[in-house]
């Protein structure tokens, strides 16, 4: 709004477009009046492409007060009005004096002040600026708020300023001629703490271990802190996407610090995170949430609801369940079922079930009647689980029995032996009963003798015998599933028998030296008219290592037998006895020393640490298995290493699993 021409009768009223019309302008309304005589009003409607009118009939040096608006279809705007006397023309106003501030807060002060002078007309507009920050001399001045239409006002609040900011004002004042000079500078305030108004920005989350994950994030700029620097720091809060367990939350005193590693959870788990900043008058907004998985690891328990079911007497089937998914840790590959008998000191032995789908497994070529101690495990890619626990028990079904074994004749007369045993080595059942079949050795002899014992005798006498003679003695035992194979022995009725002479010294040819076995040959010495009845192998392992017992039950009409259980890279002597039902014949000569093949090492290295030492490469320290496991000369290391493949940050995918072209790569060190 603006005047021109002046006169003691009238003037011209000039004036712009609203900024805002929020629709077609149909035209405007300009009234005028004495200022506070509302009687005296006079109103005129104009068309919409005026901008300006002369006002008529007015008083001369009077004060009048004139009003536009403009109008839509909707009704009619906001009022711009201002004073003017007629015949005076208005002048510049002079700026506000007297500035004092009150009611500071962290975002809005309130302004008193003594108007200047109003250049002969009514001021329109209050200008409010301000110097923000440590004010120097040069300091530019901001226009920060401006109060329209309200000439008598006389204070002010100042609202959108920054919490904990210094600032220090000046005022301006507007009529329809201008803009003042400025006011003289406020004193400096500084506003009040607020907490903070913005979140970190850039908040990221990696994987950093099975039971952590790396949180970063954009620390807040120094001026959104809102408050006193020392006091801003930022607090996380973390809970698994799938709403078990409870939100925790950790506090980083540190306002420039922009990452954390949230340690203690589980593994292959996918946990949301969001990261808020805080000062000392309270916390800003949390942050948008981030998503991480932990990697992978081996399952923490077993399957569940494990059961074994013998189904033949070599076999059984073992069924189970999942294992709970909190304990997965991981994507399981399948399964292994661990066995072995139980109280023996035998390695367990594993049957190996791929994939997730199958939850049984039918374990063959188990022992016959007997108990077997069961348990399963879970495999990730990483490794074997925990074995279900505690091992379930199941014994295979019975079956007919192996053969007796252990015969000899400690009392041989011209017509009368007296014979012993032990029960089978492979009972495969309960035994019922013992049957004793005796006849000449003779290819003639059609008539035999049948004898049944009960399970308890261990000895039997023949009588009625004939002198000096060979019989063939057979023994057998019987399960509820029938007779089992029966062992047999030669005996000749005499009373000249004698210990058995030892055997020749035992030798081994080159081409059977094995890396665990040797294959031992003698040849037997006289028999002292009593057959033998087995021999017995002893070993001693060079240099320093004393004669042990490697077996106690070689046939007796053996001549070679594999000696196993021998270590790789070992230098051994071997010697024989042979035993009849007199007692034993002294031991054979020792061989020559030998010295077993070079094997694969038994252990693997411990790998002590595997730590990141530049952008392309990482340091890996390891401990090479025990000395008597290495089974030779050691020649060297073979490091294998693969790829772990994130899929995004939400899981992984191992190209090996179902891609089979994907393999480790190796590295060789001699």
């Amino acid at each position: 709004l603006s005047f021109s021409e002046i006169l003691d009768t009238s003037l011209k009223v000039s004036w712009q477009e609203p900024g805002e019309k929020n629709g077609i302008l149909t035209g405007y309304r300009i009234s005028w009046e004495e200022y506070n005589r509302t009687n005296t009003r006079v109103t005129h409607y104009l068309p919409n492409v005026t901008l300006e009118y002369r006002v008529t009939g007015l008083t001369a040096l009077t004060t009048y007060t004139i009003e536009v608006a403009a109008m839509t279809s909707k009704g009619q705007g906001q009022v711009s009005a201002s004073t003017i006397s007629s015949g005076v023309p208005p002048e510049l106003p002079g700026p506000p004096t007297n500035l004092g501030i009150s009611n500071i807060g962290p975002r809005s002060v309130t302004l008193q002040f003594r108007p200047g002078y109003d250049g002969k007309t009514s001021i329109s507009r209050w200008l409010v600026e301000a110097q923000v920050g440590v004010v120097g001399e040069g300091e530019e001045w901001l226009l920060i708020h401006q109060l329209s239409n309200e000439p008598d006002a006389r204070s002010m609040e100042v609202p959108d300023l920054n919490p904990f900011t210094y600032y220090s004002f000046r005022m301006r004042q507007v009529n329809i001629v201008g803009t003042s000079p400025p006011s003289q500078p406020s004193r400096k305030i500084q506003t009040l703490q607020a907490p903070p108004d913005m979140a970190p920005a850039n908040v990221s989350l990696r994987t950093a271990s099975e039971t952590s994950l790396w949180l970063r994030w954009m620390p807040l700029p120094e001026m959104e802190y809102n408050g006193n620097p020392e006091s801003v720091g930022y607090k996380i809060k973390y809970s698994r996407s799938d709403g078990h367990g409870k939100t925790l939350s950790h506090v980083v005193q540190d306002r420039v610090e922009r990452e954390y590693t949230i340690e203690d959870l589980e593994e292959w788990t996918e946990y949301r995170v969001q990261v808020q900043a805080f000062n000392a008058i309270g916390s800003g907004p949390w942050s948008q949430t981030v998503v991480g998985r932990t990697r992978e690891s081996v399952p923490s328990s077993g399957p569940t609801n494990v059961s074994a079911l013998a189904t033949t007497s070599s076999s059984m089937l073992v069924r189970w369940s999942e294992v709970p998914e909190a304990d997965r840790n991981g994507l399981v590959l399948g399964y292994k079922v661990i066995y072995k008998e139980k109280d023996s000191d035998a390695q367990p032995r594993f049957w190996l079930v791929e994939g997730n789908s199958s939850r049984s497994a039918q374990l063959t070529g188990l022992g016959k009647y007997v108990l077997y101690e069961v348990q399963v495990l879970a495999f990730t890619r990483i490794g074997d689980g925990s074995p279900s626990h505690p091992p379930i028990l199941e014994r295979t079904l019975d079956d007919v029995p192996g053969p007796p074994m252990g015969i000899l004749f400690p009392e041989v007369r011209t017509t009368s032996v007296r014979l012993i045993w032990q029960p089978p080595a492979a009972p495969n059942g309960i035994i019922l009963a013992y049957q004793i079949t005796h006849r000449l050795n003779t290819t003639t002899a059609n008539t035999a003798t049948v004898e049944v014992l009960a399970p308890s005798a261990r000895q039997y006498t023949a009588t009625g015998l004939k002198p000096e003679s060979v019989y063939l003695f057979r023994i057998t035992a019987q399960t509820r599933k029938g007779w089992g194979d029966a062992a047999e022995a030669l005996v000749v009725t005499t009373e000249k028998r004698d210990r058995p002479q030892p055997p020749s010294r035992p030798v081994v040819q080159q081409e059977d030296v094995r890396a665990r076995s040797v294959l031992l040959s003698w040849e037997p010495g006289s028999d002292g008219l009593s057959p033998v009845r087995y021999y017995t192998i002893q070993t001693r392992e060079l240099p320093s290592g004393r004669w042990t017992l490697h077996s106690a039950s070689v046939s007796h009409n053996a001549s070679s037998f594999i000696v196993d259980r021998l270590k790789p890279f070992t230098s051994y002597k071997f010697r024989v006895k042979a035993t009849n039902d007199i007692g034993d014949s002294e031991f054979s000569e020792e061989s020559e020393s030998l010295t077993t093949l070079q094997a694969a090492p038994d252990e693997a290295p411990t790998i002590l640490s595997v730590t990141p030492h530049t952008t392309t490469s990482v340091l890996i320290r390891w401990q090479p298995p025990a000395e008597d496991k290495i089974n030779g000369i050691l020649l060297g290391f073979r490091i294998r290493y693969r790829e772990l493949l994130y899929e995004g940050l939400r899981g992984f995918t191992l190209r090996g699993i179902n891609n089979p072209g994907a393999t480790w790569a190796e590295l060789t060190y001699l």
